[in-house]
């Protein structure tokens, strides 16, 4: 089944000043997983929302901070086993995670981007660049 969204909950940048050289480091992770109930007319779906987190240090001088939800459905008894294994702290399957982790880190880092150029920070990524050859 689908993953059906990906929204942010919390966004906090913060800028205390960027010398030239700056490290950047960003990390990912879920933090949570919990119950998602959704009626849509007389049927009822179910699923999940993956918590996450998302930060972007720059080394020295900023930070930035998302906290967000991906929402995903699925058949009951799936659902049921993602549940299961989070619970009982096992890895919840690859594609699955590999697909939720995507989703984050795609909806975070257009974010980070945006927000970094209105802040005046270096880009979080790596931009293309147009060179000139040599002749």
């Amino acid at each position: 089944m689908p993953i059906i969204g990906t929204n942010f909950t919390k966004i906090n940048v913060e800028r205390t000043g960027v010398a030239r050289n700056v490290k950047i480091n960003s990390n990912l992770g879920i933090k949570d997983i919990s119950d998602l109930d959704l009626s849509l007319g007389k049927s009822k779906q179910v699923g999940v929302k993956f918590e996450f987190e998302f930060t972007v240090k720059y080394d020295p001088g900023a930070s930035m901070l998302f906290e967000g939800e991906v929402l995903y459905l699925g058949e009951e008894k799936d659902i049921a086993e993602i549940k299961k294994q989070w619970a009982d702290k096992k890895p919840v399957e690859e594609k699955l995670m590999a697909d939720v982790m995507n989703s984050a880190l795609q909806k975070s880092t257009i974010k980070a981007l945006e927000l970094s150029s209105d802040l005046g920070l270096p880009a979080p990524i790596k931009l293309p660049k147009v060179t000139q050859k040599e002749k």
